[in-house]
Order: C-alpha cells, then sequence, then structure tokens
C-alpha cells in the first residue's frame, strides 16, 4: 500500500517558479547599463533599437526593454576584437 500521500497542493509548492523578465524604461536601462560618464544618449539607443540591433517589448504604445537580453546584444555587437582574435575564429 503506498503510504507517502502527496496532495497537488505539495507538488505546486515544490516547482520552481521563473521570474517574468524585468522590464524597464529606456532612460533606465541607460542608467543600468551605463555608468554616469559613460552614458550614451537616449538618441542613441532609440537609432539601435530602430536598427534592430537590440531587442525590444512593445506593449500598445510603450516601448520597454529587458536589460539581460539587451546586454546580451550589445556585447555580440558592438565588441571590438583584434585582428589577430579575428584571424584565429
Amino acid at each position: 500500500m503506498h503510504t507517502n500521500k502527496e496532495t497537488p497542493s505539495d507538488h505546486l509548492h515544490s516547482v520552481k517558479r521563473v521570474e517574468p523578465p524585468k522590464l524597464v524604461r529606456a532612460e533606465r536601462l541607460l542608467e543600468i547599463l551605463f555608468d554616469e560618464y559613460s552614458r550614451p544618449s537616449l538618441r542613441w539607443l532609440r537609432q539601435m533599437q530602430a536598427q534592430r540591433k537590440i531587442p525590444y517589448v512593445k506593449l500598445g504604445h510603450l516601448v520597454r526593454f529587458d536589460v539581460e537580453n539587451v546586454r546580451k546584444a550589445l556585447e555580440e555587437d558592438c565588441t571590438v576584437h583584434s585582428r589577430a582574435y579575428l584571424r584565429r575564429r
């Protein structure tokens, strides 16, 4: 006979919850990613958005950014490598 009785609610408590991505406004994104002295302009960010170089989410007329997705996109697209590094690839 099965003595370990699990209820459905016990199973729900053991499932790891995945946090939804934190979406931020453009100004806040620049504050998070760059320090005060090296922060690019809002216009630069909007140009990157228009060129589809950074991911964004539209919620109606609102535009929001996932910080980690933008950080990864900038690392891939805006990193300058040495010629030696490029030859090894």
